[in-house]
Order: C-alpha cells, then sequence, then structure tokens
C-alpha cells in the first residue's frame, strides 16, 4: 500500500470551496433560527482535516473563512476565522484515527466557539426568549452538519484519505 501524502491543491481547492459553497448554502434557512442559515460549508475545513492532516484543516478553515468574509463582506465569516481555524486543526488531530465518526462531532468546537464570538462581539443576543430557538437551531445544523460529514468524508476517503499527515 502506497503512502498518500496532502499536495498543496488539496488545501487549494478546500479553502476555494468555503466560499463557493455559500452561493448554495445561504439559500438553506435554518427553520428554528430567523434569519440564520445551515452554514453546511463549516464543514470543509472537518473534511480538509480529516483527509489530510491538523495543518491542512487550520489552513482551508482559517484561509477559506477569510476569503469568504472579503467577497462577502461579513461580520459573521470574520469572527468565525479563528472559530474555523481552531475546528479545522482539531478534525485534522482526531482525523488521524481514519474515523469519520470520531471526526465529525468535531463541527460542535466551530459552532460553540461561534455562538461564544458572535455574542460578545454584539452580533447575536442571548436573552431567555430566544434561548431556545437558538440552541435548537444550533442542534439541527450540528445535527445536518455531522450527517454531512459522515457521508462526504466516507465517499472521499478511499480516493483522498492521505497517511502522511499535513
Amino acid at each position: 500500500m502506497t503512502q498518500r501524502s496532502p499536495k498543496w491543491y488539496h488545501i487549494l481547492v478546500a479553502c476555494l470551496l468555503y466560499p463557493l459553497l455559500f452561493l448554495v448554502v445561504r439559500h438553506i434557512p435554518n427553520p428554528m433560527v430567523p434569519d440564520a442559515i445551515i452554514a453546511l460549508n463549516m464543514i470543509i475545513p472537518v473534511l480538509a482535516g480529516f483527509l489530510f492532516g491538523p495543518i491542512s484543516g487550520a489552513i482551508s478553515g482559517g484561509a477559506g473563512t477569510a476569503l469568504s468574509a472579503l467577497v462577502y463582506a461579513s461580520q459573521f465569516d470574520s469572527l468565525a476565522i479563528f472559530s474555523h481555524t481552531i475546528m479545522g486543526f482539531i478534525a485534522g488531530v482526531v482525523g488521524k484515527s481514519r474515523s469519520e465518526f470520531k471526526t465529525a462531532p468535531t463541527i460542535l468546537i466551530g459552532h460553540v466557539l461561534n455562538i461564544v464570538l458572535y455574542t460578545l462581539f454584539g452580533l447575536l443576543t442571548i436573552t431567555g426568549e430566544n434561548l431556545e430557538p437558538i440552541l435548537l437551531g444550533l442542534a439541527s445544523e450540528a445535527t445536518v452538519d455531522v450527517v454531512a460529514i459522515l457521508f462526504v468524508a466516507a465517499l472521499l476517503k478511499k480516493p483522498l484519505y492521505c497517511d502522511q499527515r499535513l
């Protein structure tokens, strides 16, 4: 069995996929949170980390989200750069186990850090009235993300998983 290592273009594609997928996911509303979407593009750093390694996940999370923040002038993406960098890195560390089932829940790290940062910087206000819808929205989005990661990781694992991690 040959050892596969990540190539620069793997990371480049992952960085570009994040903002490109936003063109599609912006039309998928989160049914529990008004004016929110199911941000499926967040799965890209997790998949990059799983397939290529922690540095690849961190680069795709940070650079992909930064590119999206610039292209779409998004305050949310600007604040999410840190969260998605950490999430991609941790997905890469966990992904060394070759288990998409262990790696998929790392998406929760990004979601929780995003909620904390959005709250700290005033983009999200959590009150007693909106706590339940926010938690339900977060749970529904995370569930969709985990299922998507499991599905896509299973499809890409054989052709793209790299034993030599970057």
